[in-house]
């Protein structure tokens, strides 16, 4: 029976084990494909099958995903060092309690890690001369000798030296699969986790643990209860079982084990012991399988019976394997796999279990849960054996349908370091946001300003983020998420909120006794928000976004000029134009030798113009301005202008008539006219709030983005404020309704994250902007995914250009409090009340 640790000792990545076996190990990097890229998937398993094939001469090796804890703290603190020096205690007590509210949900914070290892031993001795064949040899037997007394030799320092050569050439074989070795720390660790599976400890401490003793310190019990093992250590106690892979179908297609071994809510290992058949061998075992197939047919017909479609499947099977392995030089693997199921508690280990095999027989994938051979199974899963004389579990499969497996594919998003943002979700749907976040425990981080940073890996270097989708689906629940993240940052912001929802409900928070009296930090936080509402029926505001006051040369003429054509049309009307870009030419200069002069100043020029037609324009461009939102744009030259000093800036704007974003333009009535003309100077004040100074970084949201791009030029002013970004240290993030707001030629690929909700007359678009794939003709996966998307869920793309379904989670009261976008009424709180 073997029941003790292959593991003699290590060195850099090689372990040699007490029968002299050396092996070497690797940390594959996870290849990030959405689960509904079937041809990205496909792809892959081409790519994979080629690497697995190249590994026939080193015959054994394994493959493991393993559930490896985060450390939430320490990346935690390496994201304070990014906060505002005056708000770090703030900052400091939020991701505290992130990391409190987590571990109490999850237990044990993890992150998946995919683990190649490869025995180089017998490649080594087929290379080596007789004389060093001889050595080792006497080495081998030496090992086996000493490991049955239950002893061993010591290992001289340069044993392993032997061995680098032809590791090298196996490292070599694993870059193209974005393998790097483990380092001699990491191989510790992977060692030790087998005895304190989902317990608590230090990855740094159990890391260091180079004695034997140490590395397997852990009590098994295997006698408590059938089918299960109980482990006890220092660090906690857990049971453990092994769910093993019994059958499967019969050419693996889409059986993906490794992807779904990352759907479950609760951590799973999954582990494959494999070696590779020589030709002839499978060869020799396929045909006397035919001959018991044939015969087992032939028992049939003799005895009037139909011959069973299993008979028939498994003669089909043969034939196909005794053609592939004859003229497509076919590679042969066995193997078995076990899932690794740990539990606080046996019934919760047996539940989880009971999942796992439930789940993976739906995908037609057979799973049982041996009740005597736990104990063996624990050590023959153990890094450094090699699989021999099995009898049972064992999978017998060409190389082809290995690659089914999906080792190495997973769907990562967001950042290694950051705010907690929320989770990804694989299924295709959820009844609530609260299921949907209960069904993964795959976290999401998010550095809302880091893409400019030169991230190693980054697919991308542009720090503007754009938010898509349709009203009601979580845009606006998402951007005051981030503006909290900025808040604690050392960042400068500026929210343009033309709704003006910001201040109302953020007020209504400082304004509430207990909230002030239960959440201190937040109200300390909030309060230092500055807040400006433009209203154009206050005389204090009047023209404090006047472009010429604002802006110099031509970026005061041409914003002006869009202004105007946005509320007064000057086609076919060269006169009016003509004398309008004149005297807007003539007040500029006049501004820039230092007179008090405005862009009120143009207006009441062309009412005083001699020429009848110019003067009427100029007088009915006065009365749109008189009494309206417009007033904020227009001055005598004397105003200030704004002026915000305040760490977080938020400009709401009282009296704008917003147009519904389904409404075409040429229908929009003259107040809806007057409030898409405001946009342009305030996406300018946005550009000149990020040019202010290079070493400051800025951030600008601009809310109800549709406006902007509906306006006049609206677009090229999205463009001059992107461009902003990439000479100063500032990021636009863009919300709006349309995908094609942000899709155009000029901006896809300028946003490097993209946040897409649904937006239902747009699926295909959105696919299209993301880089997904799209069927024209009908329904794929990837579309059906965001149709069944609910409040609060969305597609992520990060800067490392993966992509896929999260679903937004706020962990704190408060904050969820000052979010309210809608007052529940009390026949919507029925509604709910008796669904």
């Amino acid at each position: 029976m073997l029941t003790k640790t292959p593991l003699k000792t290590v060195c850099d990545n090689l372990l040699l084990t007490r029968t002299g076996d050396v092996w070497a190990y690797y940390r594959i990097a996870p290849t990030n494909i959405n689960s509904g890229d079937i041809k990205q998937k496909e792809a892959f398993k081409k790519k994979f099958r080629f690497f697995i094939e190249q590994l026939e001469g080193y015959k054994n090796f394994d493959l493991e995903m393993m559930p490896k804890q985060m450390n939430l703290n320490r990346r935690n603190q390496e994201l304070e060092k990014d906060f505002d020096v005056t708000l770090k205690t703030i900052g400091k007590y939020y991701n505290r309690e992130t990391e409190r509210i987590l571990e109490n949900e999850l237990h044990t914070i993890t992150r998946n890690q995919f683990i190649l290892g490869v025995k180089l031993k017998e490649n080594v001795f087929e290379n080596d001369d007789m004389k060093s064949v001889v050595q080792n040899s006497i080495a081998s037997v030496t090992d086996t000798i000493l490991n049955v007394l239950n002893m061993s030799r010591e290992v001289d320092d340069d044993f392993f030296q032997r061995f680098k050569v032809y590791e090298k050439e196996l490292y070599q074989l694993t870059m193209g699969v974005n393998g790097r070795r483990l380092s001699e720390d990491e191989l510790i660790y992977l060692n030790r986790y087998n005895f304190i599976r989902d317990m608590q400890h230090s990855i740094e401490e159990e890391s260091q643990k180079r004695a034997l003793y140490n590395i397997t310190n852990t009590l098994i019990d295997p006698s408590t209860a059938m089918g299960y093992l109980k482990l006890t250590t220092p660090e906690g106690e857990r049971w453990l079982t092994h769910v093993v892979v019994n059958d499967m179908t019969l050419d693996m297609n889409y059986t993906h084990i490794f992807e779904r071994a990352q759907n479950f809510s609760f951590p799973v290992e999954f582990k494959i012991k494999a070696n590779f058949k020589t030709k002839e061998a499978v060869l020799r075992k396929a045909s006397l399988t035919k001959t018991r197939v044939r015969q087992m047919a032939s028992e049939k017909i003799k005895t009037g019976d139909d011959i069973e479609d299993a008979v028939k499947d498994t003669r089909f099977v043969l034939n196909r394997l005794e053609s592939q392995l004859n003229s497509q030089n076919q590679k042969f693997i066995e193997w078995m796999g076990t899932f690794c199921v740990t539990g606080a508690t046996k019934e919760e280990c047996r539940h989880r279990a009971k999942q796992v095999i439930r789940t993976l027989t739906n995908k037609k994938i057979e799973c049982v849960q041996p009740l005597a051979d736990q104990l063996q199974l624990f050590y023959k899963f153990l890094p450094g054996h090699s699989l021999a004389f099995e009898k049972h579990w064992m999978q017998q499969t060409p190389s082809v349908a290995f690659a089914e497996n999906l080792f190495g594919v997973s769907q990562q998003l967001g950042n290694n370091a950051g705010f907690y943002l929320g989770r990804i979700n694989r299924y295709l749907n959820n009844n609530t946001i609260a299921d949907s976040i209960a069904s993964s425990r795959d976290l999401v981080l998010f550095h809302p300003f880091i893409a400019n940073k030169g991230i190693e890996g980054a697919m991308t270097d542009s720090p503007h983020i754009s938010i898509t989708g349709e009203t009601g689906k979580g845009k606006s629940f998402l951007v005051k998420m981030l503006l909290m993240f900025l808040a604690m940052l050392d960042v400068k912001t500026l929210y343009i909120d033309p709704k003006s929802e910001v201040e109302m409900w953020f007020k209504r928070v400082l304004e509430d006794d207990d909230m002030r009296r239960k959440y201190p930090l937040f109200i300390q936080l909030i309060e230092g928000f500055s807040y400006v509402t433009l209203n154009g029926n206050d005389s204090a505001n009047h023209g404090v976004l006047d472009p010429i006051v604002m802006l110099k040369g031509t970026d005061a003429k041409d914003t002006a000029q869009s202004i105007v054509e946005q509320i007064y049309n000057l086609d076919d009307k060269d006169d009016i134009k003509r004398v309008f870009l004149r005297t807007l030419t003539e007040v500029i200069t006049e501004r820039s030798l230092g007179q008090s002069v405005g862009f009120r100043t143009v207006v009441e020029r062309m009412r005083a113009h001699d020429e009848k037609v110019v003067s009427d324009a100029g007088e009915l461009l006065h009365e749109q301005i008189k009494n309206s939102v417009l007033q904020l744009v227009f001055s005598d030259g004397e105003v200030k202008g704004l002026d915000l000093k305040s760490k977080v800036n938020v400009i709401g704007i009282e009296g704008l008539d917003l147009p519904d974003s389904s409404v075409n333009s040429k229908d929009y009535s003259d107040g809806e006219r007057k409030s898409l003309a405001l946009m342009i100077p305030l996406a300018k004040f946005c550009e000149t709030f990020g040019m202010q100074n290079k070493n400051q970084e800025t951030v600008e949201i601009f809310d109800e983005g549709w406006m902007l791009t509906t306006a006049r030029a609206g677009k090229k002013l999205i463009k001059q404020m992107r461009r902003v970004g990439r000479s100063y240290n500032n990021a636009l993030i863009l919300v709006t309704q349309s995908v094609k707001d942000v899709n155009t030629d000029d901006d896809n690929g300028n946003f490097g994250v993209n946040f897409a909700f649904d937006e239902k007359s747009e699926r295909k678009d959105i696919l299209r902007f993301l880089n997904l794939e799209v069927e024209e003709e009908h329904e794929n996966v990837n579309e059906e995914l965001l149709a069944n998307m609910i409040k609060g869920e969305c597609y992520f793309k990060d800067i490392y250009g993966r992509i896929g379904k999260i679903a937004v989670d706020c962990l704190f009261e408060e904050w969820m409090y000052a979010f309210k976008t809608v007052e529940k009424s009390h026949s919507s709180r029925a509604e709910k009340m008796f669904e």
